[in-house]
């Protein structure tokens, strides 16, 4: 293998190519040289031909002025022009003498639209790390709803279609797949289902859809964010999702690059920086980085779910990595094991200062010596997580904890248990972080396992009212008096503890009027819909509370930046006199919001005594 094949093999998107496909892109690929300062491209309007490839140097794309991103060794640029057939948006600049690979659009194209470039085109395309200062930009595809994204109506044609016509179907309609009416489900036959099941199988082109069809096919609500399909294709290893409205009703296809190929927005470089990490010391100095870019994404207007979710992805990347690095450095776990965030992270809504939670969750038994095992395992990665300065939680709630390592069987056990009896142990707590799981690392189905078992145990009536009662206990404040905070009974403080007083209240409430109505792992707003949807909140109720949960991450988002633009550690205590009037006005309003729903939930529940 050549030089070039070999440096390019070393990269995503080429490092999951074959030999033959490998030495076909490097024949392709022209090395330029570029001194200190000279245009690599420069014409921001025009459609780019090529794609390219950083060899040695630093390459920075520049719009309008200001600096997007800067592209160094094994990066690439120019690509999402020719994925779009849209301008470039930028010019792009060696930083210093610079070599790049050259690739033409017809080489470079065929490898972006393979199955295994569609987590590259994730991590590259769909979340940005740098951005331009002032107004926001419009909403990337990622943020918008996949209604919105719809390109063409669906080719839906009967079971029975023969192959030849449907493929000639495909080609005037310009489809990349076509769905198969199934009476009241739906069927998927791709482009790339053709070439594996027809013609690499040397099936009779008469063959009906219906033998080589995938279903039921998995679909995606009109109403949901781009980045939330996109992340379902990558979950499913699928690029197409058929689009239903609120009554079933299919109004199209979502593809991978109708989410991917519409963004402008500069690659996303930390998660790469991250996985790419030959070491602790190397993921610490990529994971330095995020303080950084939460201050663009922030200053660029970027609002708080999002950059919580960018916050979330690193740390999953930062995690899954350290585990390899322990993998690598003492042997694998002595049984399958899931890594499973907690908490906030388990939600997808952490914060620059949110602590790490995290379980535990192993197939085979609790032997003494195989939990010892786990948790030395765990230790590890801990002790990687804290050298990046993702801190463990303080309270205890980490995997390195017996309490929260556990064989899967036993954490499916002890959740009933805690049903039944949810003050015994520390119950009622670990009752809440177990349905606020996500799989990091390992099967994703054991976070469906364990929300299962709460969902089926009997008696979890008894557990869901404890869970009100503790919901209801999270008292706001009142309000403001001069440089200080009004607390229930009449206590004054100096400062707002915006997590404990302000969000913490809104998600208990969430948590149990979700579970409530069967909804299990999801974020604060996914419940509160659920909840609104199942009749467990009235909808006016459901309204509010999303609307003070909006305003006051957005303003702990806010606080947070501040805080590290300044050089400081981040917090979540705001002095009272660094609020504006508005937002004493808009908090104080919150505060009583959120008071209200409790009384009338305590009213409900016969709690109002309590």
């Amino acid at each position: 293998m050549d030089e070039v094949a070999e440096f390019l093999r070393r990269h995503p998107p080429f490092d999951s190519l074959d030999e033959r496909c490998l030495a076909a892109v490097a024949g392709a690929a022209v090395a330029e040289m570029h001194a200190a300062g000279a245009a690599i491209l420069d014409r921001p309007l025009a459609t780019s031909a090529h794609a390219y490839v950083v060899r040695s140097g630093a390459v920075e794309l520049v719009g309008d002025g200001r600096l997007l991103d800067l592209i160094g060794p094994g990066e690439m640029f120019g690509f999402a022009s020719i994925l779009a057939e849209e301008p470039l948006g930028f010019v792009a600049r060696a930083v210093e003498d610079t070599v790049v690979h050259r690739i033409p659009a017809a080489t470079i194209r065929p490898v972006l639209e393979r199955p295994a470039a569609v987590r590259f085109l994730a991590r590259a395309l769909s979340e940005p790390l740098l951005t331009p200062a002032g107004p926001a930009p419009p909403p990337a595809a990622t943020e918008r709803r996949v209604a919105e994204l719809i390109r063409a109506p669906p080719l839906l044609l009967p079971s029975d279609t023969a192959v030849q016509e449907a493929a000639r179907a495909m080609v005037a309609a310009g489809a990349t797949c076509v769905l198969v009416d199934l009476g009241g489900a739906l069927g998927i036959v791709t482009d790339r289902d053709l070439r594996a099941r027809v013609l690499a199988e040397g099936a009779p082109l008469d063959t009906p859809l219906a033998d080589v069809m995938s279903a039921p096919a998995r679909t995606v609500a009109a109403d949901r964010r781009g980045s939330d399909a996109l992340m379902e294709m990558l979950d499913h290893g699928i690029r197409h999702l058929p689009v239903l409205d609120a009554r079933r009703r299919l109004l199209g296809v979502l593809d991978d690059l109708d989410v991917l190929a519409s963004e402008h927005r500069a690659p996303f470089r930390l998660r790469a920086l991250v996985a790419r990490s030959a070491d602790v010391a190397g993921v610490a100095a990529a994971v330095a980085e995020l303080g950084p870019a939460i201050v663009a994404l922030h200053g660029a207007g970027v609002p708080a779910p999002a950059i919580s979710r960018m916050i979330a992805g690193v740390h999953d990347s930062a995690t899954r990595r350290l585990i390899e690095l322990a993998i690598d450095a003492h042997g694998p776990p002595p049984a399958p094991v899931t890594w499973l965030a907690l908490g906030s992270f388990g939600r997808r809504e952490p914060f620059p200062s949110s602590d790490v939670d995290c379980a535990l969750a192993w197939d085979g038994d609790d032997a003494p010596e195989l939990r010892t095992a786990m948790q030395v395992f765990a230790a590890r990665v801990l002790d990687g997580l804290a050298a990046c300065r993702l801190h463990p939680d303080g309270n205890g709630a980490t995997a390195s904890s017996a309490l929260f390592a556990r064989s899967i069987d036993g954490w499916e056990r002890t959740t009933r248990e805690w049903v039944v009896d949810p003050d015994r142990n520390r119950g009622l707590m670990l009752l809440s972080v177990v349905v606020e799981s996500a799989a990091v690392w390992g099967p994703a189905t054991v976070s469906d396992r364990l929300a299962r078992a709460f969902a089926e145990a009997p008696g979890r009536e008894a557990a869901l009212r404890r869970m009100a009662v503790a919901a209801l206990a999270e008292r706001p404040p009142t309000g403001f008096l001069r440089d200080l905070v009004l607390e229930p009974g009449g206590r004054r403080r100096g400062a707002l503890d915006i997590k404990r007083r302000g969000l913490l209240p809104i998600e208990a409430l969430a948590r149990w009027s979700g579970l409530a109505a069967g909804v299990t792992t999801a974020s604060t707003s996914a419940r509160l819909d659920a909840a609104e949807a199942a009749g467990t909140l009235a909808p006016s109720d459901a309204a509010v509370l999303r609307e003070a949960f909006a305003f006051m991450s957005a303003l702990r988002m806010e606080h947070q930046v501040a805080r590290l633009r300044a050089g400081q550690e981040p917090d979540d205590l705001i002095a009272p006199s660094q609020l504006t009037p508005l937002s004493r006005r808009s908090l104080k309003d919150a505060f009583r919001t959120v008071a209200r729903v409790q009384r009338g939930i305590a009213l409900q529940l016969g709690l109002s005594g309590r």
